[in-house]
């Protein structure tokens, strides 16, 4: 099984792959679209670029919960000097698509 709100990828950033989501963690994924789950997933790699104004907005409406279960399922999947970064880049892009949705 993909991981369909979390770009519908197999493989971690780190290349490891990735473990069947909890249902939880596939409840929050289900309220994304693949391409959207692809932006999100993608802005954590290190290119600090950010979703899309539309992804973003479909992040906020999944709820900060939802975005930190996203996060702390990354942090598991990367290797022990990443969770950190992991976790500041999650912030950032939280703070950003919050600030996306709040525009009229």
């Amino acid at each position: 099984m993909g991981t369909p709100g979390l770009a519908g990828r197999s493989i971690a950033p780190s290349g490891e792959p990735m473990p069947q989501l909890s249902k939880y963690l596939a409840g929050c994924a289900a309220k994304l679209t693949g391409k959207c789950g692809a932006e999100i997933f993608l802005s954590f790699s290190g290119n600090n670029n950010n979703p899309s104004d539309s992804c973003c907005q479909k992040l906020v409406a999944t709820g900060i919960d939802c975005h930190n279960a996203f996060t702390e399922f990354l942090e598991s999947k990367e290797p022990q000097e990443n969770p950190s970064k992991i976790s500041l880049r999650s912030l950032d892009i939280w703070n950003h698509c919050v600030a996306v949705a709040a525009k009229p």
